[in-house]
This record gives C-alpha cells, sequence and structure tokens, in this order.
C-alpha cells in the first residue's frame, strides 16, 4: 500500500499478514479523499478501525492536523504504529489507541476531545451491530458541521439520520459503499437523537 496525494505520497505502508484486515481499495481512497478535500485542511481526523492507518495517514498526507488511530487487535495494532512512527517520528500529528472502538469513542468523549472528520470502517460480518452501539459513543465526538464517513457492505442500507448526523451523500465502489454524514451546525445531541 501506498500514500497517493500529498506531503508522503508515494511512501509505502506495511500491510499486516494474512486476512486479518479488508484495506480501503486505491480507489476508494481516492474517490474519499477527492470528497473530503474542501474540509482537511488543518482538520482533527478520527480513524475508528484504523487497520494498518492507511486512511487516516491519508488524511494527514493531504493536511489534516492530527489524526487519532484507533485499532483492537494487537497484532494489526503493531504495524499501525510502525507506518505511524514511520511517517510522523516525533508523534506530533498522530496518536495510536489499542483498544475496543466503541470503548475508546467512550473515552475520547470524556475528554472532550472534538474532530472535525470521523471515519468509520467496522468489519463487514459485525457491521450492522456496531454501527448501531458506535452511534451512541459518537455523541458529542463530532465537532459543529463535522463529517462522519461510512464504510460499509453496498447490501447495507444506511439510514438518513445516524450518530445525530444527516446523511447528505452516499456513493458505490463496487461491493463497498461509502455513506457521508454531517453534524448538526449547533452541535451534536446527546445519544445521536434528532428532533
Amino acid at each position: 500500500m501506498r500514500i497517493i496525494a500529498g506531503d508522503f505520497h508515494g511512501r509505502r505502508l506495511k500491510s499486516p499478514a494474512g486476512n486479518r484486515t479488508r484495506p480501503t481499495l486505491s480507489r476508494v481512497r481516492e474517490a474519499l479523499f477527492n470528497i473530503l478535500a474542501p474540509h482537511l485542511l488543518s482538520a482533527r481526523f478520527l480513524d475508528l478501525y484504523a487497520g494498518a492507518g492507511t486512511i487516516g495517514l491519508e488524511a494527514l498526507s493531504r493536511g489534516c492536523s492530527r489524526a487519532v488511530f484507533v485499532e483492537g487487535d494487537a497484532h494489526i495494532c503493531r504495524v499501525l504504529r510502525d507506518n505511524v512512527e514511520r511517517l510522523d517520528p516525533k508523534g506530533e500529528r498522530a496518536e495510536v489507541i489499542q483498544g475496543d472502538a466503541v470503548a475508546v469513542a467512550r473515552r475520547l468523549g470524556q475528554r472532550s476531545e472534538r474532530f472535525h472528520i470521523i471515519f468509520l470502517d467496522p468489519p463487514y460480518h459485525r457491521s450492522e451491530t456496531e454501527r448501531w452501539t458506535m452511534e451512541k459513543s459518537l455523541a458529542g465526538l463530532l465537532a459543529p458541521n463535522g463529517i462522519a464517513v461510512l464504510q460499509h457492505d453496498r447490501k447495507w442500507a444506511a439510514p438518513e439520520a445516524w450518530a445525530g448526523c444527516r446523511k447528505y451523500r452516499s456513493r458505490d465502489y463496487g461491493s463497498t459503499t461509502l455513506s457521508f454524514f454531517q453534524a448538526d451546525p449547533t452541535g451534536p445531541r446527546a445519544g445521536g437523537e434528532q428532533s
């Protein structure tokens, strides 16, 4: 895997051995970042279910000021840390947290972290349950006007409202769909409830 564009353009990233991750294809990454381009400069980015860190590192390469990576698998997290350290050796712009994505999202909320962009790519085989559990944990994590991007199986229809946000765009790429949600500019509501 390589970084597609930006400060780290062309830099190689390590991939975990075996099939424990499902890396986002280059064409899907390119499409994702073309859509997010107007929002990236100086943004704070949260990469949940980060895998080897391809998405969050691409975000840093393209101008985000900070990225937090969350990965639950210890073996994959070692690869993730190595990738992050190679591109941000002083740890000035990136933080890696090993742990369950739902629990870590709650902890980030408790320490008043706010993100302009949150990217979620939960494992497809448990993704529907995971998404609903994650929904409440995301309440309060998005900055006003923040964007949450959900990568999911095309067979699953993303709701119009999710995690206190409204869906404003959805794009299919083969069997993968990217669904984009935007937070209320006045700020998220607890529990992701809508009025």
